[in-house]
């Protein structure tokens, strides 16, 4: 039988339907800023600026401080004020926008800012506000700043690989110094130090586990060359050039977020690398369900034991101690204490009983590493480095300083750990390097849920032999976010190809 032959399109070119759908990329960046309160955001904002310049950007500034203010009388008053009003004000405000209306509202006003700019930067006045935008000019939308995790995930979920988050960090020793050099009493800087890190309820600010979700981590330590540095290397990251490699502690922490993948644990996932001081990887470990025979429970074991499939899939941390809560509740009712079990479950939510995890049937990330590598009789612990993307509870700090551990890096802070008031005499923190001390440290460079976009080859490297120089001004940033949706897409694939072969007639 003959095979059906293709029949030409008399005077028709075809073009590329990817290069099509690729011209309608976005340009923009939207790039949020997370610091808390004394990190010395203002500067990573101008050294941020200047470089997106330098590459070609229009830069956008968007101060939420200037959103919040706006929704309340007398403006101009509020952003008038200075030291602790200022910042006490400006924080009373933003609790209650949240509060009376959403946790992302302050976020959900930038996101109407940006959309007015954009209009009135690329738009057709003409043209239906609804008619797509063709947004062939570089720009980018500094945000200044983030304080609610509810905040971030709004610009993800709009802006998708547009949104960067950024991360600056300091120690609270030195955010302290800065706010007091502000004129502001020590009692009055710690009081802001701590409302920012943790507000009292979920509407207030969460400065710090907004920051945890930065896909970029700067460390402030009062030396502009090092931060232009790093924001430099941040933004040619973002644009794919100078073939930049991870540097150890990124590779290591990008080890730890792949072993606490494998967790199956029902609170939360964990992970810990250990390397040796070339970056060598020694073993990793998860938070999960110890094996007879050594090492944890996973999916190839033919009788998997861990939590979820284990005497009715209970959580054993929080079923004991829902126990230790009745018990509370029995002693109270048998001393005539009225409202027992309203006050027993006050003391389980307001005292350190909440915060037990010895009932757990799990081991931590950090204890699966450091016994993983001690089945491995070639080497050592001591002197090792130890990753983990959260930093280590008081039970995980004792056994770091008993294995010799040296340097712990972390991302995620754990507020009910006690590591360091039950082992300041062997760990410190980074800016208080002492000998003979464990060091805990921040992470600092690019977060893992951007590792592999920004490390794995996206673009040419060379040509005939030489390596290709591509140049930001040049080159788009390589984790781009389409400016439509799928079935646009799909719409403009299927008129491109009726009018290059003719309408498709068969229908199945």
């Amino acid at each position: 039988m003959a095979q059906p032959q293709l029949v030409p399109q008399i005077g028709k070119k075809s073009k590329s339907t990817l290069d099509t759908i690729r011209a309608r990329h976005s340009k923009e960046l939207v790039i949020g800023l997370c610091g808390a309160v004394g990190a010395g955001v203002k500067r990573l904002h101008q050294q941020l600026t200047e470089e997106l310049e330098l590459s070609g950007y229009q830069v956008v500034h968007i101060r939420l401080s200037e959103l919040i203010a706006s929704q309340f009388e007398n403006p101009e008053e509020i952003l008038a004020l200075k030291g602790y009003p200022r910042y006490e004000k400006l924080q009373d405000l933003g609790d209650e926008l949240r509060q009376k209306n959403s946790l992302s509202i302050i976020a959900d006003m930038a996101i109407r800012r940006i959309s007015i700019i954009r209009t009135a930067l690329f738009g057709d006045p003409s043209q239906p506000q609804t008619t797509a935008l063709k947004i062939d000019k570089r720009v980018a939308y500094i945000i200044d700043q983030l304080k609610n995790p509810a905040e971030v995930k709004i610009f993800q979920e709009i802006y998708r690989n547009n949104f960067y988050l950024l991360g600056l960090l300091r120690t609270e020793n030195e955010r302290v110094k800065n706010i007091i050099e502000e004129g502001i009493s020590r009692a009055n800087a710690y009081k802001l130090v701590e409302r920012d890190r943790k507000g009292q309820d979920d509407f207030g600010q969460q400065v710090e586990s907004t920051a945890f979700l930065s896909d970029y981590f700067i460390r402030n330590i009062d030396n502009q060359d090092e931060l232009k540095a790093s924001v430099v290397r941040f933004i040619k990251l973002v644009h794919g050039v100078e073939n930049i490699t991870p540097t150890r502690n990124e590779s290591g922490m990008f080890s730890a977020y792949s072993a606490s993948l494998r967790s199956a644990c029902m609170s939360r996932q964990v992970g810990a690398a250990i390397s040796d001081t070339e970056g060598r990887i020694l073993s990793t470990g998860c938070n999960d369900v110890p094996k007879f025979g050594g090492g944890l429970y996973d999916a190839d074991n033919k009788k998997d034991n861990r939590c979820f499939g284990y005497r009715a899939g209970d959580c054993h941390n929080d079923k004991h101690k829902n126990i230790l809560k009745t018990q509370i509740e029995e002693i109270l009712k048998n001393n005539n204490v009225p409202n027992s079990t309203k006050l027993a479950m006050d003391i389980m939510s307001n005292s350190k009983a909440k915060s037990l995890i010895e009932y757990s049937r799990a081991i931590h990330a950090e204890m699966d590493a450091i016994v993983s590598l001690a089945r491995d009789t070639t080497t050592s612990s001591i002197g090792k480095i130890l990753y983990c993307t959260t930093y280590p509870c008081h039970s995980c700090a004792r056994h770091i300083v008993a294995a010799g551990i040296e340097r712990v890096v972390y991302i995620e802070p754990y507020e009910k750990s006690l590591a360091l008031d039950l082992h300041d005499d062997a760990i410190c923190l980074v800016d208080e390097q002492q000998p003979n001390k464990v060091i805990f440290e921040n992470f600092e460079g690019v977060s893992p849920n951007r590792y592999s976009k920004f490390f794995a080859y996206s673009k040419k490297k060379k040509n005939n032999g030489k390596a290709i120089e591509y140049k930001i001004i040049d080159e788009e940033h390589l984790d781009t976010q389409p400016l439509d949706c799928y079935g646009d897409y799909e719409l403009k694939v299927v008129e491109m190809t009726n009018e290059i072969l003719g309408d498709d007639k068969y229908i199945p």
